[in-house]
């Protein structure tokens, strides 16, 4: 028992080193979570996003270790690395307030999701993860050069990094970006790296006397603008902008003008997915004309059961409530804060106060998993489902297209809004998805939904696929190639296969 407890003591011994290397490797795996929430509104949340994230992290976090190894040579490496930790706190609690115009800026420049990725995750990023990448070499010499058991001492050190890097992931992933938001994580990550900076040097350590003055007022420095960040984020710094965070992206709403009138945006994963009017007498009309192309659904049938994937802001389920009375429609939105936002601020509750619940059906539940368990089957499903301006991938393969059709009355039709070209490389997606489409349906045609739209546009394509053989719609030729795959829940790269030029509201 006396040897027990010895070893809990000699293992607590000194815990302020473990404990920094838990608060910094639980920091840097938040900051890695929200570094895709801060970029998504402007370049989505692709492949793309999260390859440039997650490079530029390792690679500054390497360069810090280089320069952690560095400091831990020097005569006071803890003094070292305690004061560029509070220069990294400066730098991440001014990211919420400094992001907007300078992604948005990168946006407009339009050079591409990959470039524009690599370089906003090098602005913001790079800096302060080389910063924090610099404390593990420097608490590892120390701690294994004095121990007698260097081999326990490594291991400790490890699994202690290890330990902070998963409570660090599941406490951004699961509570702080659902309960706080992304801005305000930032803001307090820049406050919470003061205190360990103070710890890996307290200022009574601080023995070298010509810079004990610079050291100060570098910490003072980090405590001013650490408090200023919270307060300009809680505030929010654009009043008629709301930005909320939740399990499956950021979603930015926002007031402004389209064709001269006033509306409400509903922007999420850098693309505009909906809106709605503001003036009373047109909150249940639809502000994106191409939207109404899904009334096609009415030249292959008696419509009276529809389905539709994705809600967002529920722009075509209000004006498809509100203008056919006879008939209803289910939708199958993921994300259920998505459907309150809906509620709160896209008319959505007016809509149920209207005309009722009984002809519209709200699921918060996955697409596809929905229709795989689905009881009943549907005149017309309708897929306007988007991450950003990324088709969502489980919903674009040949298995899925089987399900679909599964769900479909005799003579049913598939409708899916695909955000593409048609010809060169900007319609590889679209042209892999009509090729995996007519493995499974009769008859898949490409309508187009913009006026004066060319082949090569990237822009909003109807894509219809049915077994009716009464229908012909008129339709936008398209010509397939042996080069253009079939997607499969296999092989299915969506990523490399989309264009990445940015889509204008």
């Amino acid at each position: 028992m006396k040897r027990s407890v010895s070893r809990i003591k000699e293992f607590f011994k000194d815990k302020s080193d473990y404990l920094i290397l838990f608060v910094l490797n639980a920091s840097e795996m938040i900051l890695e979570l929200v570094a895709a929430r801060l970029l998504s509104p402007y370049f989505g949340n692709s492949n793309f996003v999260w390859t440039a994230i997650i490079g530029i992290i390792l690679l500054a976090t390497s360069l810090g270790n280089i320069v952690g190894g560095k400091f831990a040579s020097w005569k006071t490496p803890k003094f070292w690395a305690g004061s560029i930790l509070l220069l990294a706190s400066i730098y991440i609690s001014f990211t919420p307030v400094i992001d907007a115009p300078i992604l948005q800026s990168l946006k407009e420049v339009a050079i591409g999701v990959q470039a524009s990725s690599i370089i906003g995750s090098i602005i913001f990023f790079l800096v302060p993860s080389i910063i924090l990448g610099t404390v593990t070499p420097v608490i590892m010499k120390e701690r294994i050069g004095s121990s007698k058991d260097k081999g326990k001492e490594s291991g400790r050190i490890t699994a202690t990094i290890a330990i902070g890097s998963l409570v660090g992931t599941f406490l951004g992933g699961f509570l702080l970006i659902p309960a706080l938001g992304t801005k305000m994580i930032f803001a307090l990550l820049g406050a919470i790296i003061i205190p360990v900076a103070i710890l890996l040097r307290p200022l009574k350590s601080v023995t070298i006397k010509k810079y004990k003055v610079g050291y100060i007022a570098i910490l003072f420095t980090a405590i001013m603008i650490s408090i200023i960040s919270i307060v300009v984020v809680n505030q929010g710094v654009k009043h008629d902008t709301i930005s909320i965070d939740t399990e499956y992206g950021r979603i930015i709403i926002e007031n402004g003008q389209y064709s001269g009138e006033s509306v409400r945006y509903y922007r999420q994963s850098g693309a505009y997915s909906s809106a709605t009017y503001l003036d009373e007498e047109r909150k249940f009309e639809i502000v994106y004309n191409y939207i109404k192309k899904y009334d096609m659904m009415f030249d292959f049938l008696d419509v009276k059961q529809v389905a539709m994937i994705g809600g967002a802001a529920y722009q075509y389920p209000k004006y498809f409530i509100s203008h056919f009375p006879d008939k209803k429609i289910d939708v199958i939105e993921i994300d259920p804060v998505s459907t309150e936002i809906a509620k709160q601020y896209f008319f959505l509750d007016d809509l149920i106060d209207t005309y009722g619940e009984e002809r519209l059906g709200l699921y918060n539940d996955d697409g596809r998993i929905f229709l795989s368990n689905c009881n009943k089957k549907y005149d017309a499903i309708l897929n306007d489902a988007f991450s950003g301006e990324v088709p969502v991938g489980t919903l674009a393969t040949l298995e899925a297209a089987e399900t679909i059709k599964q769900q479909l009355n005799t003579g049913g039709v598939y409708m899916s809004n695909v955000l593409s070209a048609v010809d060169g490389d900007g319609g590889k997606f679209l042209r892999a998805e009509i090729k995996t489409l007519e493995k499974v349906f009769n008859h898949v045609y490409v309508v187009r939904v913009r006026e004066n739209a060319t082949k090569e546009d990237f822009t909003n394509w109807m894509v219809i696929a049915t077994d009716n053989d009464d229908y012909k719609p008129e339709t936008v030729a398209v010509n397939l190639s042996d080069d253009d795959i079939i997607l499969t829940d296999d092989y299915n790269p969506i990523d490399s296969l989309i264009s990445t030029r940015y889509h204008d509201k």
